[in-house]
């Protein structure tokens, strides 16, 4: 069967000041849909475990994406009604922590990292937030309950990060999901890589059942420094039916570039295949199934990708922001949401389109894919 992608021309959301070029602000986007509006957060801060918890910018959009105003946080409305949204707290300093026995030590992108068993933590440590607006009502923080057979917690650049979900996503039958990504406590060792983890709610978000999780699993002919990689991060997961879905899974860590990886789950996140290879690059993959049976996935770095599957197959991956010098483009972290029967939106970071005067600003995008078929 024929298919034709179509991107339309991009449209600016917002821009950072002029002297605003380093790595951090203005970068990684998410979006939450509510109703008939989408709301659009974006990082203003450094890239840092110190930044945990401080304000994003936020925008929404009232007429589908034609306009833009700043707004108040919301998240996305699940099948009560409710707006729900992961809730960050900040990190703590160390020097005010009380940490029990270090049982492993990593680095990543320099920072060494101390770790230790969830379970042995301080209970003041082990809390878990969302954010949840009630139609009519403020929005307010709220416990939730987590299953972590094997968990671990880290230190990082002299704080402790208190636990967070990366992001939540709607499921079939109005389950809600959550992937992980962590080293895991196995036989009374930590595991060496960090591994991916898919956690479940089916009662509107307030507890999150363990599903499963996937060990970092390589191809050496793929990716000959493997070995010495952190792991797998930032998965994401798209069912195409109700026991049907993949996952994407992130290798790029400070050692470079590094392959992404799918595997598949028949029985609805139960259980996984062997990871696989899916492309030679890939942070923060972000997925979207539309209404006409198309699923679109969008992952980069460098350069930021789109990339189509359809009757079975995987296509050709198209580019949305081209490939420069390494992050010099884009962040390639980007948000997708669906915009009609044919359609998403894609949100994206771009480090160099031009302001009113031609001088190239980091700015936030977003533009419509079509997909006919």
């Amino acid at each position: 069967m024929t298919m034709k992608i179509i991107i339309e021309r991009e449209k600016m959301i917002s821009q950072a000041p002029a002297d605003i070029r380093d790595w951090g602000p203005w970068q990684f986007p998410r979006v939450f849909a509510a109703g008939n509006k989408i709301y659009l957060e974006f990082h203003v801060s450094a890239d840092s475990a110190l930044s945990y918890g401080k304000p994003r910018a936020w925008y929404c959009s009232d007429d589908l994406w034609e306009t833009w105003y700043e707004s108040d946080p919301c998240g996305m409305e699940i099948s009560n009604g409710d707006c729900i949204r992961p809730y960050q707290p900040k990190a703590l300093p160390e020097k005010d922590t009380v940490l029990p026995e270090v049982i492993g030590r990593f680095v990543g992108y320099g920072i060494p990292r101390n770790y230790f068993d969830y379970e042995s933590m301080d209970p003041a440590y082990r809390h878990w937030y969302i954010e949840r607006k009630k139609p009519g009502m403020d929005e307010t923080v709220e416990e939730v309950s987590v299953e972590l057979p094997g968990y671990t917690m880290n230190t990082s650049e002299g704080v402790l990060p208190l636990p967070y979900f990366h992001q939540l996503k709607r499921g079939p039958g109005n389950s809600i999901w959550t992937f992980l990504y962590k080293h895991f406590v196995e036989d009374g060792k930590i595991s060496p890589y960090s591994a991916s983890w898919f956690h479940r709610s089916t009662d509107n978000g307030k507890t999150f059942e363990f599903m499963s999780k996937i060990p970092y699993t390589y191809d050496i002919e793929k990716d000959p420094g493997a070995e010495k990689r952190y792991g797998y991060g930032e998965p994401d997961m798209c069912f195409i039916d109700d026991k049907t879905a993949f996952s994407l899974h992130r290798t790029t860590d400070g050692t470079g570039i590094g392959p992404m990886y799918i595997a598949w789950t028949y029985d609805g996140g139960y259980s996984w295949t062997k990871p696989e290879f899916f492309d030679d690059c890939g942070v923060w993959p972000q997925t979207v199934a539309l209404g006409n049976g198309v699923v679109l996935a969008g992952y980069g770095r460098p350069g930021l990708f789109i990339r189509p599957y359809h009757d079975g197959k995987w296509h050709s991956r198209i580019a949305i922001v081209e490939p420069m010098d390494y992050q010099t483009d884009t962040c390639s972290y980007c948000a997708l949401v669906p915009s009609g029967h044919d359609s998403a939106l894609i949100f994206y970071s771009d480090f160099n389109y031009p302001d009113k005067d031609g001088v190239p600003r980091k700015s936030i995008m977003v533009r419509r894919i079509r997909v006919v078929v």
